[in-house]
C-alpha cells in the first residue's frame, strides 16, 4: 500500500503489506519504480520472484524508506509531487502506483510523469479506491453520512476519488493504452453479492468492487 501518509507510524504494519497481484503483469528480469514503496515489501517480493532485476522506490515516511532502502537499488524520500527522480525517460519496465495517486494533489500530472519513465511497452498499473462502492453510497444516499477513518475508502489522507470510470480516464489520459481493469477484493462464492452479480453478467461490481487494478501500456 502507499506510503504516503505521514500520520500513520511506519511500524503499524501499513508499509509492510506484499501486493502480489501485480505480479502476473511484470516480465522477468524488470526495472521497476514504486511510487509509494512503504518499507520495500512489495519491491523485495517481486525480486524474490525474479520479476525484478532493478528496483527503485519513493517513500514519504523516512523510516519506511529507511528499510526500503535494504531491498531497492535506490529510494527516494520526500513528497513525490515535488520530487526529481534522475532516471532516464523511456528506461523503466513498469511503474507501480498502488493507493498513491488519492493522496495527490494532481495525480493526473503524476500519472504523466510516471508514463514517461516508461520504454516502449512499458507497464504504469495503478491502484485506487472506487468511491462508488456501496458501502459509500448506501451511507450517503440513505443515511446522509459522509465520514471520513484512518483508513479505506475515506481514509482522511485521500484527497481525490475515483470511479472505475475516472480511474481508467486518468490511466488514459497519460498517454497510455489501457489494457486490463481489475476489481480488487474477494466475493465468496454464492453469497448474495456474488449471486447479483453473476445474474447481472458483472455489471455490479461498479458497486462492489472496493478498488480498480488499472493497467495502461506504452
Amino acid at each position: 500500500m502507499s506510503g504516503m501518509k505521514p500520520d500513520l507510524p511506519a511500524e503499524n504494519g501499513y508499509h509492510d503489506h506484499v501486493r502480489r497481484e501485480v505480479a502476473p503483469y511484470l516480465k522477468p528480469h524488470s526495472r521497476i519504480l514504486e511510487i509509494g514503496c512503504g518499507s520495500g515489501a512489495t519491491l523485495g517480493f517481486l525480486k524474490q520472484q525474479g520479476l525484478c532485476d532493478w528496483a527503485g522506490g519513493a517513500e514519504f515516511v523516512a523510516a519506511a524508506a529507511q528499510k526500503a532502502r535494504q531491498v531497492a537499488d535506490k529510494v527516494w524520500i520526500g513528497d513525490v509531487e515535488s520530487m526529481e527522480f534522475d532516471i532516464e525517460e523511456g528506461s523503466l519496465d513498469a511503474v507501480l502506483c498502488l493507493d498513491v495517486l488519492e493522496h495527490l494533489v494532481d495525480p493526473w500530472t503524476m500519472a504523466r510523469r510516471m508514463a514517461s519513465l516508461l520504454a516502449p511497452g512499458g507497464l504504469l498499473l495503478v491502484s485506487l479506491p472506487n468511491i462508488r462502492d456501496y458501502h459509500i453510497l448506501g451511507d450517503l444516499v440513505l443515511r446522509g453520512r459522509w465520514e471520513y477513518r484512518d483508513s479505506g475508502i475515506l481514509d482522511r489522507t485521500h484527497l481525490r476519488f475515483f470511479t472505475r470510470k475516472s480511474a481508467v480516464a486518468l490511466v488514459a489520459g497519460a498517454g497510455l493504452t489501457v489494457e486490463t481493469v481489475q476489481p480488487l477484493g474477494r466475493m465468496k462464492p454464492w453469497r448474495l453479492k456474488w449471486v447479483v452479480n453473476r445474474l447481472t453478467g458483472g455489471r455490479m461490481m461498479e458497486f462492489y468492487a472496493p478498488q480498480f487494478l488499472v493497467c495502461g501500456r506504452k
